[in-house]
């Protein structure tokens, strides 16, 4: 125990503070327009603040705005408040991703509400500030190749006037609205796309997919620690969405959006569906194994061992799938990979490593440059799509982790099954599959 008093202590701990860096702004959150509260208390003080912030808005103009118009500055005000509130209830400093130009909103227009306009919502941003309730903890900036948008957060005062200690991430939901397709452009923003047929045909099954989620009890076998989340762990969220990439719906197509995504890898043997433990089958090795198959040779146990061998360390089998993976999604045919190597550990420098992958599949010298990686994830999605409709149909949930699957224990037989099944359907081959059984069931 120390004798100095508290005041003494909190002048000193204060004073280290200061010397610190703006934490803020290391981790941020998408802006999520559907975003809304659960808790009637919370919607009652986000309401009364709004309430203000219109007032003191509409009596700048000489003829005040339409009834209509007020209703939309409040509620575009409403969503991104609760947005800083989520983000203030998370354990780890995190800021809210927002844009700030009027054609980077025009362009993701059909991902918001239709009363965002993206004037009203640049003018509500700058309110919100002006009052003092929000404020940017990092301007956003655009570079070649690069571009990040400005990061918000409530202030002290804001924190005060919503009460954010009250609430936690349980206070939060996300309505259905929200565009279960996004297409990003090559600077991987979100842009507009028309609706065809398939596209119509895609948004149907997320929604059958997703009204299955929405009526599961998807939890896990004890609560999450901090340990167990990764950074862009929001809550429980289960509905999902498709990515595609690069303008082209040709390319990628991942499902994201459920929470199980975003917990760490260990912490997944604990999910439960409907109190059931589960289990969890992966390809092994998706994109070799497609090389392989389009290529007319067989796929072995390991479709990495081409590579290095079939009982190779798992850190240089992890070199070797970074190394294919980063090959076949580089826009200029190079790549760094593999990063951190240590020649002297393995006996082989690294870019004689990353001759061995070219070596081990040739037909990848063809495909630098091309996109292949983009269009594997476009294959590797639909074939997901597949799995997923077969036991939504069948009336059982499957929660997907890109090319891995969760489902209860019992159906372990089954997704197997139907995995090299719709593999085969698509390939001519019987991929390699791995099980992950729960910690209950060992």
């Amino acid at each position: 125990m120390t004798d100095e008093p508290k005041s003494v202590l909190a002048l000193k701990a204060a004073a280290l503070a200061a010397e610190l860096p703006n934490q803020l702004a290391d981790h941020s959150w998408a802006f999520e327009p559907y975003l809304a509260l659960s808790n009637p208390d919370a919607q009652n003080l986000i309401d009364l603040l709004m309430d203000d912030v219109c007032a003191a808005w509409t009596a700048s103009f000489a003829r005040k705005p339409s009834i209509d118009r007020q209703q939309a500055f409040i509620d575009c005000g409403g969503v991104i408040l609760v947005n800083l509130m989520r983000a203030k209830c998370n354990k780890r400093p995190t800021t809210i991703g927002m844009r700030r130009g009027k054609g980077a909103l025009d362009r993701e227009k059909r991902y918001r509400p239709d009363h965002m306009k993206a004037k009203l919502f640049i003018t509500v941003q700058d309110r919100l500030i002006n009052a003092g309730y929000v404020e940017k903890a990092k301007s956003g900036f655009n570079l070649p190749g690069y571009s990040q948008t400005s990061r918000f957060a409530l202030t002290e005062k804001g924190a005060l006037e919503l009460e954010t200690h009250e609430w936690d991430v349980n206070d939060f939901k996300v309505h259905r609205g929200r565009e279960t397709i996004r297409l990003k452009d090559a600077d991987d923003r979100l842009c507009g796309y028309d609706d065809t047929p398939e596209i119509m045909a895609i948004r149907a099954h997320i929604d059958e997919i997703n009204a299955k989620l929405e009526a599961t009890d998807i939890d896990t076998a004890r609560p999450l620690s901090i340990h167990d989340k990764g950074p862009d762990y929001e809550g429980r969220k289960a509905s999902l969405h498709r990515v595609f990439n690069r303008g082209n719906f040709d390319h990628g197509g991942r499902f994201y959006g459920g929470w199980w995504q975003v917990i760490k890898k260990h912490a997944r043997p604990k999910i439960t569906i409907d109190g059931r433990h589960t289990i969890e089958a992966d390809f092994r090795g998706f994109n070799p194994a497609v090389l392989l198959a389009e290529a007319g040779q067989p796929i072995p146990d390991d479709p990495y061992s081409p590579i290095v061998g079939s009982n190779a360390d798992k850190e240089l089998r992890d070199h070797g799938k970074s190394t294919l993976a980063a090959l076949l999604n580089s826009k200029t045919g190079t790549t760094e990979e593999p990063r951190d190597f240590d020649s002297a550990r393995w006996g082989i420098t690294a870019e004689d490593f990353r001759q061995k992958v070219l070596d081990a599949f040739p037909m990848v010298r063809a495909m630098l440059g091309t996109d292949k990686g983009l269009t594997l994830q476009r294959l590797e999605s639909d074939i997901a799509e597949a799995i997923i409709l077969h036991f939504v149909r069948q009336g059982h949930t499957i929660l997907p982790i890109h090319d891995a699957f969760i489902v209860q224990a019992h159906l372990e037989g089954e997704l197997v099954r139907v995995m090299q099944d719709t593999f085969k359907a698509r390939l001519g081959q019987v991929p390699p599959v791995k099980v992950t059984r729960s910690y209950a069931l060992r």
